[in-house]
């Protein structure tokens, strides 16, 4: 009876020592060390990298999917920088709310990139260098507080200050105007539906460009809610989320109250 108690006894000793480490178990992860976006961000080189530390990162949610012009991700943002989190869940905005002080504990998490834009989110399954947190995960990584919220200022800047440590931000640019060339086309250009032959709008990337000739990329998904207005004619400015794909600056509007292109073009 002894020997088949000291028998169990080694078997369950093995099967915990042999266990998969569940990162949010450890002590330390109850009070992860607090670390700037910029700082994280780092980590990253050139190829997806899993978080290994008990970190956390706080901010506040400078974009969300409520206008339709992300989707599956948020952006967070610090006095260092910002850095889109992906999330596999719909209508995030009604949960992480723009403006709202949000902590991401990051221990377990990994860092992609999309394009030259570093991501955080979960481990990569397929051809992207990560996949979005899963439905069930969110809460074990991402608590908010929609009690503090704030109107978040964006950053002033001219199509040639654009850098690095303000991609992931919301930035606002002055007197600028979309090309003339693209005025008659709309925010999105349209395809035919194979299925019901009826022209769809499909993502599309227009263009900003100002009295020195800088020029920046305009992305609008086909799911933004003003896609259906017409292409603003006028100069003045424009503000959104700062993002960056294929060695460009891009510029993503999140409310269309933020376009305000109604001066005469120079």
């Amino acid at each position: 009876m002894r020997k088949t108690l000291f028998v169990s006894l080694l078997v369950a000793l093995w099967l915990v020592a042999c266990r998969e480490p569940n990162p949010l178990e450890y002590e330390p992860e109850l009070h992860p060390e607090r670390v700037s976006v910029a700082y994280l961000k780092s980590f990253y080189r050139t190829a997806p990298v899993r978080v290994d530390r008990a970190l956390r990162i706080e901010g506040r949610i400078v974009a969300n999917d409520f206008n339709g012009n992300l989707y599956n991700e948020i952006s967070v943002a610090d006095s260092t920088g910002g850095i889109i989190v992906r999330l596999d869940a719909d209508r995030l905005y009604r949960r992480f709310w723009t403006g709202a002080q949000v902590a991401v504990r990051c221990n377990g998490l990994w860092l992609g990139s999309s394009g030259g834009t570093i991501e955080l989110g979960a481990a990569p399954t397929g051809e992207y260098e990560i996949d979005p947190i899963p439905t069930e995960d969110i809460g074990l990584y991402l608590s908010t507080d929609s009690t503090n919220q704030i109107e978040v200022a964006a950053r002033s800047l001219t199509i040639a200050e654009c850098s690095p440590e303000y991609v992931s931000t919301l930035v606002r640019f002055e007197r600028v105007q979309f090309v003339e060339e693209e005025l008659p086309l709309g925010w999105c250009n349209t395809k035919v539906d194979s299925l019901t032959d009826e022209p769809i709008a499909v993502a599309t990337v227009r263009h900003l460009v100002d009295p020195c000739g800088d020029t920046i990329d305009v992305y609008t998904s086909p799911y933004a809610d003003f896609v259906q207005a017409p292409l603003p004619s006028g100069s003045g400015s424009i503000e959104g989320l700062l993002g960056y794909f294929n060695r460009r600056y891009q510029l993503r509007i999140l409310n269309s109250y933020h376009i305000a292109l109604t001066e005469a073009r120079f």
